[in-house]
């Protein structure tokens, strides 16, 4: 009854044992193949290497010749100011013209009374007319030989001194009508009738606003590069565009700004343009070879200087410090890029010199 009993134990065993034993070879059998399979192609390396490169987009760069100019601000002035003072005295009798007027030179902007002046010079004339008379029969006597030359010489000095007499009356007369030294306009009045004028005092002020004259400082690094002649764009607040022409540089500097002065004149038939008012100048400084990019190529590098992050012909990033020298609506002109660089235009911040990248181009994005 017991050995009928363990036959079944038995047959168990046997089984489980036969398990344990085929999943030993099972193990060893697949380990056997795994190392005796082929090792991966050295190019399949290397493309799994390349593809754990960074990638940047990166363009060429196009250097173009372009004219640099020099943005400055100023204000418009008047092309001559002048303050028209009495040289005598009197009393105002005629002030006709109204501030703001155009006049043109020699008109009457200030009349003083004539008060004695016209006697004076009806006095003098009659004393010319007699010393004539006086030297006329002097010389007539001479020559007939009844009187001395001594004779004739006193009375020819006393004809001069009457014609001198009367030029003085003349003058003072002309003293008298204060006008206008060149055309342009009335600006201010300061005498008004019945105002008595003493020498020096003033009548009023006038101002020639042709050609209009914006007044700029530029700094010592402009300077040198500034013309006699040189063109110039004017643009006034209100949007009104002038030409203009650098007419005077001054060749000492303001003692507090450390900066010159640049006159930009413009034509000014009408006098349209005001003096006083705010303008925008751009002067030609000369040409350069420069390039344009968008104001998200620059960069700002850990030492401060300001350029721009770019690929190489190994396709290792560099850095180039860059000199911003004129501004556009597509970007800004800058010079200090390589010819052969690509400038990287997205990723340039999460890159550093050195690396290498792989690099997409801009324009199959």
């Amino acid at each position: 009854m017991e050995s009928r009993l363990s036959m079944p134990t038995m047959s168990n065993s046997v089984r489980i044992a036969g398990f344990i034993l085929l999943a030993f070879l099972a193990y060893f059998v697949l380990r056997s193949v795994l190392r005796t399979a082929p090792e991966p192609a050295p190019s399949d390396t290397a493309s799994t290497i390349t593809a754990t490169l960074p990638e940047v987009v990166a363009r060429p760069v196009i250097s173009q010749r372009h004219t640099i100019y020099a943005s400055l601000k100023g204000r418009t002035e008047p092309d001559r100011t002048v303050t028209v003072r009495s040289e005598t005295t009197g009393t105002v009798t005629n002030a006709r013209v109204s501030e703001g007027q155009f006049v043109k030179r020699g008109t009457l902007l200030c009349g003083l009374s004539v008060e004695t002046r016209a006697a004076r010079i009806a006095e003098a004339q009659a004393a010319v007319d007699s010393a004539r008379l006086d030297h006329a029969s002097a010389s007539t006597l001479e020559e007939k030989g009844w009187t001395s030359s001594n004779r004739a010489a006193a009375t020819k000095a006393a004809l001069d001194r009457a014609e001198a007499a009367l030029a003085a009356a003349k003058i003072e007369m002309g003293k008298t009508s204060l006008r206008a030294p060149f055309a342009g306009i009335f600006e201010h009045r300061v005498a008004e009738m019945g105002d008595f004028l003493s020498p020096g005092a003033a009548c009023g002020e006038i101002v020639d606003l042709d050609p209009i004259i914006v007044a700029v400082d530029v700094t010592e690094g402009q300077l040198s590069a500034l013309s006699l002649g040189a063109t110039a764009e004017i643009t006034l607040t209100n949007g009104t565009a002038l030409p203009g022409t650098v007419r005077y540089i001054s060749r000492s500097a303001n003692a507090q700004t450390r900066t010159f002065r640049v006159e930009v004149e413009s034509p000014n038939p009408d006098s349209t343009v005001a003096a006083g008012l705010t303008a925008s100048v751009r002067i030609a400084l000369g040409e350069t070879s420069a390039v344009l990019l968008t104001p998200a190529s620059l960069v700002l590098h850990d030492d401060g200087r300001v350029g721009v992050r770019y690929v190489d012909r190994k396709n290792i990033i560099q850095f180039a410090e860059v000199q911003i020298v004129d501004d556009a609506e597509a970007g800004v002109w800058v010079t200090g890029i390589p010819e052969t660089a690509q400038v990287l235009s997205a990723g340039q911040d999460y890159v550093r010199e050195g690396i290498e990248v792989t690099t997409l181009s801009a324009e199959g994005l």
